[in-house]
């Protein structure tokens, strides 16, 4: 299925809701997780991102970030981003 980051989507639906509100929606739904792992440049620090759930895969995948081994980015099915959407919107 074609995928695609939640920012283009957002945009290309005219949605009116940021990227960072829909994933504080996402989180609070169980979509999303916060995750971790070491800096490459500085050892002693960690860094963030966030990955789709088991329950968030119905939605999209997670993309393995060729600039950051060991981290992924979440990127949404074109065509179940309606329905995806739908939830969010309902949770605003």
């Amino acid at each position: 299925m074609k995928s695609d980051s939640m920012t283009k989507l957002l945009k290309e639906k005219n949605a009116g809701i940021s990227t960072v509100k829909a994933n504080k929606i996402l989180l609070a739904m169980e979509f999303l997780e916060d995750k971790e792992r070491p800096s490459s440049k500085y050892p002693d620090k960690m860094k963030k991102f966030k990955a789709l759930t088991e329950k968030g895969l119905v939605y999209g995948e997670n993309r393995e970030n060729d600039n950051s081994p060991g981290q992924s980015s979440p990127y949404y099915y074109v065509e179940k981003f309606d329905e995806l959407l739908s939830l969010i919107q309902k949770s605003v």
